[in-house]
């Protein structure tokens, strides 16, 4: 595994964690969510940006993917 990908993952779960802390819903729930919608997917592709700004910025991007699907999500 190399040191990026390590980088990546450990920014997932810090930001799968506050996302679902925020958003109250459980892990499933954060999970389901997070795969239905390409999430994860956008927090690996776009790490090299993502990884310059707070764990919170990445959050609310991921509110903003969530909004222009139809999801609120209440936090």
């Amino acid at each position: 595994m190399t040191a990026q990908r390590i980088d990546i993952d450990d920014m997932i779960s810090w930001v799968f964690r506050i996302a679902q802390k925020k958003w109250h819903i459980s892990p499933s729930d954060c999970a389901n969510l997070f795969k239905k919608y390409g999430l994860f997917t956008y927090i690996e592709e776009c790490y090299d940006l993502l990884h310059l700004s707070s764990y919170e910025s990445v959050v609310s991007d991921l509110e903003d993917i969530l909004r222009s699907n139809g999801i609120t999500i209440n936090g």
